[in-house]
């Protein structure tokens, strides 16, 4: 799964004019985290059509970056997220940051770790990612 971060200026009305502007080209919302610090906004993106919103960014002279995230479906039991750091944990994959969100009606775990491959694969194994 790809997620995109947007970088924008810390100032009223930006997000707005950010989402109103993907969203009129057709391009829709799976999930979003938004973290300030002083001098900018980094807006955490997943949506439906990631190569579209790409293509959108690019010619709008937006500063962005994407990578692969990924998805481990949730479905309400905390212990799963405990499950998640131990096995990563002991095979030394660290996790940079993760937030929860809804996909068509399942909650998910949205995680980036700092050896992608490795951590697919160890979750894999464990069946823990979700893939469609």
């Amino acid at each position: 799964m790809i997620e995109l971060s947007i970088f924008l200026p810390n100032e009223p009305g930006m997000l707005a004019k950010l989402l109103m502007e993907i969203s009129g080209q057709n391009i829709s919302l799976k999930a979003i985290s938004v973290v300030e610090t002083a001098d900018y906004g980094l807006i955490l993106l997943l949506v439906d059509k990631p190569e579209s919103c790409i293509d959108f960014l690019k010619k709008n002279d937006y500063e962005f970056t994407s990578t692969e995230v990924l998805p481990i479906k949730y479905g309400g039991d905390p212990s799963i997220l405990f499950d998640i750091a131990k096995v990563l944990g002991k095979n030394n994959v660290n996790i940079e940051y993760l937030y929860l969100t809804v996909i068509e009606n399942d909650s998910f775990i949205i995680l980036r770790v700092n050896n992608l491959q490795k951590g697919k694969k160890i979750l894999q194994k464990k069946n823990l990612i979700f893939s469609k």
